[in-house]
């Protein structure tokens, strides 16, 4: 009896080890730039508009998706939690890194030092005859 209890714990215990429950999901970054890439062409564009569809087609077609293969794995990973979630942090991270401002270089950072602030340029006003029809 000990001996088949042994062998059932040996066996349970191979089984998770080589099935792997670490509950990690792996994102796949290149399907991030895609999915925030196409969501920046619809806010530009509209989501009807003909540029909108030429520009989604071609962002598609340099990625290596059809339409129906984006729409499927868009699918796949709304209908599955443990993708979502991890899929959304880092679309957020992605659009995060897009918003932020580069961090001036060094030497930009000297050169503006060394220089006196530059004047606000002053607009000048048109110039309109004194007279309608421009008679005096």
């Amino acid at each position: 009896m000990i001996r088949h209890l042994l062998v059932a714990a040996l066996f349970f215990s191979a089984l998770f080890g080589i099935g792997g429950c670490s509950g990690e999901v792996t994102v796949d970054q290149k399907f991030v730039n895609l999915f925030v890439e196409l969501r920046i062409v619809e806010n530009t564009y509209g989501k009807d508009s003909p540029t909108a569809r030429l520009l989604r087609h071609e962002t598609l077609k340099a990625a290596g998706y059809t339409s129906e293969e984006f729409l499927a794995k868009t699918d796949e990973i709304l209908n599955d939690e443990r993708q979502w979630v991890p899929f959304q942090k880092a679309v957020n991270a992605r659009i995060d890194s897009l918003l932020q401002q580069p961090a001036p270089s060094p030497e930009k950072e000297e050169e503006r030092k060394g220089k006196a602030p530059t004047p606000p340029i002053k607009k000048k006003p048109p110039l309109m005859p004194a007279h309608k029809g421009g008679v005096p």
